[in-house]
């Protein structure tokens, strides 16, 4: 497969060109309308959710000539379980003609268990996970097991306003109900009160169930040669969402929310820098536990390599990362990366504040490339964070 444009002369192949019994396309890119259909199977164990079965597909189309209309795409996944659990997630992006319209959602179903470990950062034994799902812990780490159905309906329509400036309007609604708060036992003497019942108490929120329901305003910059895997350019999106009880909410709160993503090639093509900022600030008003700020809980559960999913949590959280990524064979279909990251968050009741303490994690991974015209990988990283905690960690297309 010969890459054309900024790549023209380089041979590039993806999985498919190497098991075809055909010759691979003389172009590498993606042809118009045509529906793009890389499949991941799921197949893994944890203990919160015992045997998984499933599959992930991550759907592109281009809608308009490529010479001035972005690449569309789609991550969904479901996920069954031995303990008749049901996990459904869908994220996309549509962008219409000469990109004048962008359509982005994140919507989410899940019949979900995860430990949390309170609010800010705070030591605990060493722990591993598949995913950011717990697979093994250590005895005696303060994880706080907890069981619940979680509804997540995030859409923002975005309008171009100039060249690569867009601004927009959305809607966001978080659904936690069904909470069950395995190690809590408030008939025991004394009574056993974890984290998230003490916190649900202390603001006024039932810890049985409550929902966060809001609008939201957008001003997004995005430069990206490619949305699902960026060679160059940069990303700036900054939400300003207010959560309001006439919407449903069970308490008004404002929260500014800030991502930044940044790609530079170092020296080849082959080669990429790539930066990721991403903040989330409660301004004002309270939020329920379960859906403050979390690593993992981004959009695309990617954030806090190193770590379990809900790992730090707090009613403000910032999160940094870099990642080197490069080419580890010639035909471009193998590839690795190794990157750095760190996450502060805090806890006002406790009197932490940002920036006080850091939670560093680094690792490294293997890139798979499913489909050329695309771009998009098959990843699997390995990451280690701070007192033993480690984890792997898959997926289809780049963490960021």
């Amino acid at each position: 497969m010969i890459i054309t444009g900024e790549l023209a002369g380089q041979t590039r192949q993806d999985l498919g060109d190497l098991i075809s019994t055909t010759n691979p396309s003389s172009l590498a890119e993606p042809e118009l309308r045509k529906l793009y259909l890389p499949v991941l199977p799921i197949v893994g164990y944890a203990p919160a959710n015992g045997f998984i079965i499933g599959a992930g597909v991550a759907p592109a189309i281009l809608l308009d000539s490529q010479r001035h209309t972005r690449l569309s795409h789609a991550l969904a996944n479901v996920q069954l379980t031995s303990r008749q659990q049901v996990n459904f997630n869908l994220r996309h992006f549509v962008y219409l003609s000469h990109d004048r319209w962008i359509f982005q959602g994140d919507w989410r179903v899940l019949f979900f268990s995860q430990p949390t470990y309170g609010l800010g950062i705070r030591e605990f034994a060493a722990a591993f996970s598949l995913n950011a799902l717990p697979l093994r812990q250590a005895a005696n780490t303060d994880q706080q097991p907890m069981r619940f159905t979680y509804i997540r309906l995030y859409e923002t329509a975005l309008r171009q306003l100039r060249g690569s400036w867009y601004g927009g309007i959305g809607v966001s609604i978080d659904i936690h109900r069904d909470i069950e708060d395995e190690l809590l036992d408030t008939d025991a003497s004394p009574p056993f009160l974890t984290s998230h019942y003490l916190y649900a108490r202390t603001q006024g929120f039932s810890p049985m169930q409550y929902q966060t329901a809001g609008l939201h305003a957008r001003v997004v910059l995005d430069t990206r040669d490619n949305a699902i895997n960026a060679y160059r350019g940069l990303l700036l999106d900054g939400t300003l969402r207010s959560n309001t009880t006439w919407l449903g909410s069970s308490s008004g709160s404002q929260q500014v929310n800030l991502e930044v993503r940044a790609y530079r090639r170092l020296g080849t093509h082959n080669q990429i820098l790539a930066g990721w900022l991403w903040g989330q600030f409660l301004v004002g008003g309270k939020m329920p536990y379960l859906a403050l700020p979390s690593i993992g809980w981004d959009t695309y559960n990617r954030s806090g390599r190193g770590y379990i999913q809900g790992r730090f949590r707090g009613e403000s959280l910032l999160y940094f990362e870099m990642e080197y990524r490069f080419t580890l064979s010639r035909n471009g279909v193998l590839g690795g990366v190794a990157f750095l990251n760190a996450t502060t968050v805090n806890n006002e009741l406790a009197g932490d504040k940002l920036f006080h303490r850091f939670a560093m994690g680094y690792g490294g991974g293997l890139r798979l490339k499913v489909n050329q015209e695309t771009r998009t990988n098959l990843c699997m990283d390995f990451g280690f964070g701070a007192n033993g905690s480690s984890g792997i960690y898959f997926g289809i297309q780049e963490v960021f």
